[in-house]
């Protein structure tokens, strides 16, 4: 989107307000500024020349989360994410960016290799600033430190992080050749998570592979205002997965995920890379809830159901005790990708479990990614706004699908004296209640119903009840998955079935 069409659609806001009724932000500094309307008129201002880029302009223009909520809202369908992300790249361009933040920017987000040493360094070294908590499953600051407060609890890097142990091809299946994207906070911090997936996608008969030479996607860079370091970033990407010629390529990051397929493709086209090479690209890109719910649980037949109901009524006794467990809805998934319905499927699907609805499960827990670091004041009071919903509904844990989310969660439940309350990503959650005894690598020989299936040339295709999914998750994502017919072959509900004890 260039200068002129960011101009009209900052015209499209008729400044009814609906904006602030749905703005994390505004909610704990309620200000006219704080929500989109403020935003986009101070946008506006600069741009006619009434107002410099100030300090208080910058201020004003950072302390958004970019949750998308008011985007959502907005009845005359403003796009103020486009909006803001472009009044940050003019400023960052007239270089109102602070010092410290375009040095990390430029020097470390935009350096793999330096990024890598940095994670390096300060896992040798972060007893020295840190120290571990325990109870909380996490580290604290020993000393006063620029960005951390005193009761903020973080996680602690890896002991190995995920792309030093998996490179290249992982695993061999009969199934699609699937890449994994883990993104730096999984690949970092929680690399559990990816081995998490590295674990359902072997057990789906996938070949699965972790392509070397990927890089950070980018999104710190791109929510800063660095526009050109993320496009170098987003060639790298490219270029690194082009050379496995991927059916899918997986991640269980939220923000990771929706860069790859709503930005990638601006910013790739900005970098002169041909369409057919970035529709390629773009079009594989799963969040591992979508993959797993539209290739693992497609519509089930009386018999499959049948069988499902048997199963349960057999194991009754042994899931008497059930984990209740809520969800987050991250703001990166459910508003930027759309997906929304499949998260809450999969976890309906897992015996032992209890499902039990959060009361505003699609508000944001105010992470951010560095907004967190830059205004935790702010951050701190709308995180503990999620957190007294997830305590409202009495879950022993809390699913999200995001590592950021996960991070900012456990932080608001430890500084809430609720540290023990669980928070899962939804990859967690499925290998705890995964069965190793079972097979299900045939599920990918099935591209059609197996069951009452007559032996005519025309069979009936899976897949309906993603495409339920989709329409009944609402929202405006622009994403549409385009590689159904790329040799990936939709499993029966109970080949899914099988993934578990039931």
């Amino acid at each position: 989107m260039d200068k002129d069409q960011t101009r009209q659609v900052r015209r499209q806001c008729v400044k009814c307000g609906k904006c602030q009724t749905v703005c994390p932000v505004f909610s704990v500094q309620p200000v006219e500024a704080s929500a989109a309307r403020g935003k986009m008129a101070l946008a506006e201002a600069v741009t006619q020349g009434y107002l410099d880029e100030s300090d208080v302009y910058r201020n004003y223009l950072e302390t958004c989360l970019l949750c998308g909520a008011c985007e959502e809202a907005c009845p005359n369908e403003v796009q103020t994410l486009s909006t803001m992300l472009e009044a940050r790249e003019r400023l960052a361009s007239n270089g109102g960016t602070k010092l410290g933040k375009k040095l990390i920017l430029e020097n470390v987000v935009g350096s793999p290799r330096l990024l890598d040493l940095a994670m390096r360094l300060g896992r040798n070294f972060l007893g020295l600033a840190f120290r571990r908590i325990p109870a909380e499953s996490g580290i604290r600051r020993r000393f006063p430190l620029p960005l951390f407060t005193r009761d903020r609890t973080l996680p602690s890097l890896a002991d190995n992080f995920f792309t030093d142990r998996y490179k290249g091809q992982v695993n061999s299946g009969s199934g699609p050749k699937v890449g994994i994207f883990p993104g730096c906070m999984t690949n970092y911090f929680y690399p559990g998570t990816a081995e998490g997936i590295v674990g359902l996608l072997k057990k789906l008969g996938a070949s699965v592979y972790v392509p070397e030479g990927q890089v950070c996607c980018g999104m710190p860079a791109l929510t800063g205002g660095a526009r050109e370091i993320v496009r170098k970033l987003a060639c790298q990407n490219l270029e690194a997965f082009e050379k496995y010629e991927l059916d899918a390529i997986v991640t269980g990051c939220a923000s990771c995920g929706g860069n790859l397929k709503e930005n990638y493709g601006g910013l790739l086209r900005e970098a002169g890379v041909e369409d057919q090479r970035i529709e390629e690209f773009t079009s594989k890109v799963f969040d591992i809830n979508e993959y797993m719910y539209r290739f693992s649980t497609p519509d089930s037949c009386e018999d499959v159901i049948q069988k499902e109901e048997r199963d349960i009524e057999r194991n009754k006794e042994r899931n008497k005790e059930k984990l209740v467990v809520t969800y987050h809805h991250p703001c990166h998934l459910n508003r930027l990708q759309g997906v929304k319905a499949e998260p809450i499927a999969l976890i309906q699907s897992v015996p032992g479990v209890r499902y039990v609805p959060m009361a505003d499960d699609q508000r944001c827990c105010g992470m951010g990614g560095s907004f967190s670091l830059e205004h935790y004041d702010i951050a701190k009071e709308v995180n503990d706004q999620k957190v007294a919903r997830i305590i409202e509904t009495g879950a022993d844990a809390v699913v999200t699908s995001c590592p950021a989310c996960i991070m900012h969660i456990r932080d608001g439940l430890s500084r809430n004296q609720r540290g023990d309350i669980e928070v899962l990503h939804v990859t967690e959650l499925l290998q705890r209640y995964d069965c190793e005894k079972q097979e299900v690598g045939k599920a990918w020989d099935s591209g059609t119903r197996r069951h009452g299936d007559t032996g005519d040339s025309e069979k009936i295709p899976c897949g309906r009840l993603s495409e339920r999914a989709g329409e009944s998750g609402g929202g405006r994502s622009v994403h549409k998955t385009q590689n159904i017919n790329r040799g990936l072959k939709p499993a029966d509900k109970r080949d899914y079935l099988l993934l578990f004890e039931i």
